[in-house]
């Protein structure tokens, strides 16, 4: 019974709680994400770049959706072989192996789209893509407010 309470407490923890938290918008941005600066690659694109651009973006949805589930199961199943009363570290350890190559393909997954995103567009869409790539990369996921207020 011990095992399966630190089970369901780990798998509500790993899902993020109860629900009760909402993060805020970055700054910068308006209602509904869109940057309000003028950096949104996105709003130059013509109709052509942006049918290429929802297919690209359903094609890598398809490759990473179940990559994303395998990576989920692996980590719920490295937390319930933690809370064992007796852990076994060479089974932690291959399945600490195994998240780290379902991460690793869902990096280069995501690198690929978003070349294959940069190609579709002209030089200067290509530098507001390029500068929001940079930014990210510089501050984070979200541009570098999370944590801020």
């Amino acid at each position: 019974m011990k095992t399966m309470t630190r089970v369901l407490l780990i798998t509500v923890l790993m899902n993020g709680g109860f629900g009760l938290t909402q993060a805020a918008p970055a700054e910068g941005h308006g209602h509904h994400g869109k940057r309000s600066d003028g950096m949104d690659w996105k709003a130059g694109l013509n109709e052509e770049q942006s049918r290429q651009l929802a297919t690209l973006k359903l094609e890598y949805k398809k490759q990473i959706f179940p990559l994303k589930l395998k990576l989920k199961e692996a980590k719920y199943e490295l937390a319930v072989m933690i809370a064992t009363d007796k852990p076994n570290q060479r089974d932690i350890d291959k399945k600490i192996d195994a998240i780290i190559k379902l991460k690793a393909e869902k990096m280069r997954l995501k690198v690929a789209h978003k070349i294959a995103v940069r190609k579709l567009l002209n030089n200067e869409q290509q530098v507001l893509f390029d500068l929001k790539l940079l930014k990210k990369g510089f501050h984070g996921k979200d541009g570098g407010h999370q944590g801020r207020h």
